[in-house]
Formats: structure tokens, sequence, C-alpha cells
């Protein structure tokens, strides 16, 4: 039961692209002291999944349990919106995809906050992975299950930390595949890095939305009537 969680949970992370994030790791490595400041960057990321998946694990999760015994239709509810909810993102994103509108790489504003200061930079990190999470219903609901799961602390820390460390895979490939190129080839590396990942993420968001909404729909209506 253990095993099976934790592999669901690391394929969630693996399937919560966040184009914002790789986007930022990949202009941290075109600058002064790439790897040392995209691992700060990466480790606001990292501690912000961590919090916010405890709150709504230990938190959140075990008042969601409570409410649930007599309120039958909380979770089904919960799911039927969230699979709306992806649903309607991923038909954005289609029309984001064939109108050419679809988000290429950092802002302006974001890139002038990456050349700020390391302290700056980690909570920056922070604050990009909490706004994905928030908006990530799925990231929310995967938290909250495991909350009802009565799970020991360690149980649940081991849980959040699969997810955190799946979510941050790409960004993590990212920098490896920074690293292991010969240093006069690294420029070029990160321009076919980008270029894949940019064409890979929207795409990938694309799929994860309809398939998990069409998932959590179904999900939630068949609870209904349960």
């Amino acid at each position: 039961m253990v095993f099976g969680l934790l592999f669901s949970l690391a394929l969630l992370g693996l399937a919560s692209v966040d184009p914002a994030g790789i986007a930022a790791v990949l202009v941290l490595l075109a600058h002064k002291r790439p790897l040392a400041r995209s691992f700060i960057f990466l480790g606001g990321s990292f501690t912000a999944l961590i919090a916010g998946g405890l709150v709504l694990a230990k938190g959140f999760g075990l008042a969601v349990l409570r409410f649930e015994k007599t309120h039958a239709w909380l979770v089904p509810g919960a799911e039927t919106l969230a699979g709306l909810v992806l649903l309607v993102i991923g038909a954005a994103l289609i029309w984001q995809l064939k109108t050419g509108r679809a988000a290429a790489g950092p802002s302006a504003s974001m890139m002038k906050r990456l050349r700020l200061g390391d302290a700056q930079l980690f909570v920056l990190g922070a604050v990009i992975v909490t706004v994905q999470s928030i908006a990530d219903v799925v990231f929310v609901i995967a938290m909250i299950h495991v909350g009802q799961l009565n799970l020991s602390t360690a149980g649940v820390v081991a849980a959040v930390g699969v997810y955190a460390v799946a979510a941050l895979a790409l960004q993590l490939a990212v920098i490896a595949a920074y690293r292991l190129a010969p240093q006069d080839q690294r420029a070029r590396t990160l321009d076919k890095v980008h270029r894949l990942l940019t064409d890979y993420s929207n795409r990938a968001l694309v799929c994860v939305s309809l398939a998990l909404g069409c998932g959590l729909l179904i999900a939630g209506l068949l609870g209904f009537g349960r």
C-alpha cells in the first residue's frame, strides 16, 4: 500500500510540469554562479512544496477526513470540481498553442527578479512553486488524500518528499544536462534543452490536464452514486 502510494505520488509529481520554474532555471544557468544560484532557487521551491504538502496533509486533510464522515458529498464534489477545472485549463492551453500564445519563457519582470540576491532568489523559487501548486488542483487533492490515510508523521513526510522531488525532476535534469555538457557547448546545450522543454511542457500540460480532468470528473460523478 505504501509503495503504491509513493509510486502514484511520484507519477503525479512528474506530471506536474512547471514551465515557469523550468524557464527560470534555464536563465539562471546562463548567468554568473549558475549551479549555486539554480540550487538556491530550487531549494526555495522544494521547501515550499514540503511546507505546503504538510499543511494540506496534516492540517486540511485531517479536517476533510472528519468533515467527510458527516458530509459524504464532499470528496465527490471536490473531485468533480477539480475535473472541470482541469478540463477548462486543458482547453485553454490548446487554444493558446493553436493561436501561438503559449508562454515560451520567463516574463521581463521575472527576468529582473532572477538577478536579485540569493535570499530573494530563494523566496522567488518558493513563491513560483506555491502559486503553481495552488493552481494545480491535483497537488491539493493528492496531499489531502495523503492526510486521509492516517499515516505516521514520518510516512507523511516521506510521501510529500517523494512528490516534491518528482515535481522538480525536470529542473534537476536541466541542471544535470548543463553540468555534463562540455564547457564550450553549454550555451548550445541550454538552447536545445530550452526548445525541447518548451514544446514538451506545453503539450504535457495539455495531456495531463485533459487525462486527469476526465479521470477526476468520472470518479466524482461515480462517487455521488455510492
